[in-house]
């Protein structure tokens, strides 16, 4: 393995490039950053940590590391109706890897930033002897007094859902073995849905649109686990309709021909879609850009789910959880 610069000059090269598009980050040239949020705006604050093998794969690119490690974050964003606006980033890279490696990840990382308009605003590097791991926080601006929360569902409420759910636990389980005899096209399709979230920053500017009360949250640890996390706060139930749930082509192929991994779509994770509850006709308004799924009930904490067969039943939590 070719040898590798040391911490500030890795920073140097890779990192500092990416830091020039926000005088806020000094550069990076100092140790902490000095912005303000625009008048007439609260700063919201996210953090996410991905560990190799735990939220990534090791033999994942490092170009599609780079995307998960900043988007995961801006999805976090969007769930409150933050609009982003820099983010710092602490790495810790194993030693067995290579200096092109990182070169890779922060130049896929500076064009995402880019794309996304997010300034890089300073962090840490450190070498490991363990597993690479990624700390981004992320900070977003929303109108005061408008952040989208997660207590604010009613019974009544409709319960709609951004994009299409469980192809990123669907492109694992291809990734993994564990999912054969999917035609090639969907199989990429679905792998690309693991790797790269699309955080739904459009959906979010939509709910701020309203000017009105919506609960949202982002599906990261699937739909059957996460709606709970609305279920507690807003002290409420749900109820969802199977046949409602939107599904890719790919993942409606895979159902068809092994029903059980219904299971999979609804408690897998990684979708990284938006969970909204509202009013219908406020709902309603947002468009095709969300699909209602089900209904908000007075039940509190009462999961359920009709069934293709008309039946109900409950929804178990199934979602990901790090200490199970």
């Amino acid at each position: 393995m070719a040898a590798r610069s040391g911490e500030f000059d890795l920073i140097a090269r890779h990192f500092a490039p990416i830091a020039q598009r926000d005088p806020a980050a000094l550069s990076l040239l100092d140790d902490a950053a000095v912005f303000s949020p625009p008048a007439g705006h609260e700063v919201v604050v996210t953090t996410d940590a991905l560990v190799a093998d735990v939220h990534f794969r090791t033999i994942d690119t490092p170009e599609t590391i780079a995307q998960k490690v900043l988007r995961v974050n801006l999805s976090d964003l969007a769930a409150m109706g933050a609009r982003p606006g820099g983010i710092v980033l602490t790495t810790g890279y194993n030693r067995d890897l290579s200096e092109d490696w990182i070169s890779r990840f922060a130049k896929s990382f500076g064009q995402d930033c880019a794309f996304f308009d997010v300034s890089l605003l300073g962090g840490d590097t450190v070498g490991t002897p363990g597993p690479t791991f990624f700390s981004l926080t992320a900070f977003g601006y929303v109108p005061a007094g408008r952040a989208l929360r997660r207590d604010q569902a009613r019974p009544g409420d409709v319960i709609a859902v951004s994009g299409t759910l469980g192809d990123a636990a669907l492109g694992l389980s291809v990734l993994s073995g564990d999912l054969t005899g999917v035609a090639p096209a969907m199989e990429d399709f679905l792998k690309d849905r693991y790797w790269v979230p699309r955080p739904r920053l459009d959906v979010a500017k939509a709910c701020l649109g309203l000017e009105t009360r919506i609960a949202a949250m982002d599906l990261s640890d699937g739909l059957a686990g996460d709606c709970r996390k609305i279920c507690g706060p807003s002290k409420v139930g749900m109820v969802f309709e199977l046949r409602d749930i939107p599904l890719s082509d790919a993942a409606r192929a895979v159902v068809a021909s092994d029903p059980s991994r219904w299971n999979q779509i609804l408690g897998g994770g990684d979708d990284y879609e938006l969970l909204i509850t509202g009013a219908a006709n406020d709902i309603a308004a947002l468009g095709d850009q969300v699909t209602v799924i089900g209904s908000v009930t007075d039940q509190v904490g009462e999961v359920l789910v009709r069934g293709l067969d008309g039946k109900m039943a409950e929804l178990a939590p199934g979602g990901f959880d790090h200490f199970k």
